[in-house]
């Protein structure tokens, strides 16, 4: 009787442990986090690719708004989400992109942006959003609600522990997939 009881403590206790674990403690824990900076490695699958596309580099995010992409390899260039606008530099030439006036970019921005950040009001305007697991492995699955993002984004998949973000998978509609793996 005693082994039952204890049993169902441990049940109960784990249960509150992980109940307390939703969106809005993620989304507090991601927020503490002022800055990032991490080496990672990214990987595109596509059914038009004889092979994969892997690039590494390292990921800086820093707040309120601002991320960097520096690629290392195969091929040197820099990618900076400002507050509105994107910044790509490759072969010593620098290319603007009002974020405005791009739904998908604007949503690609915002899932990362929302996501480093914690900010679940930037991820609701383009995602549903729905979290998994507890604080030390979680899993936030963003699926887009904006009809212009839906027509090639089939859904996001962010991994962690804790405040940290450790990985963002993103299926595409054609089939496509990427994984960045931070570390």
């Amino acid at each position: 009787m005693t082994r039952a009881l204890f049993a169902a403590a441990l049940a109960f206790a784990s249960a509150a442990a992980n109940a307390a674990f939703d969106e809005a403690e993620l989304m507090r824990q991601l927020a503490a986090t002022t800055e990032v900076q991490s080496a990672y490695t990214e990987r595109k699958t596509s059914p038009l690719l004889a092979a994969p596309l892997d690039n590494s580099g390292t990921l800086t995010y820093r707040r309120p708004n601002v991320i960097e992409k520096n690629v290392a390899s195969p091929r040197r260039e820099k990618l900076r989400i400002l507050a509105d606008e994107v910044v790509v530099e490759r072969n010593g030439q620098e290319r603007r992109i009002a974020i405005a006036s791009q739904p998908t970019l604007a949503a690609f921005a915002a899932s990362l942006r929302g996501v480093l950040s914690g900010d679940s009001a930037v991820l609701r305007k383009y995602f549903k959003l729905r979290v998994s697991g507890a604080e030390e492995a979680w899993s936030l699955e963003l699926v887009p609600i904006d009809a212009a993002v839906s027509r090639y984004v089939e859904r996001v998949v962010v991994e962690g522990r804790g405040g940290r973000v450790g990985r963002i998978e993103t299926f595409e509609v054609s089939g496509d997939r990427t994984v960045l793996e931070l570390r």
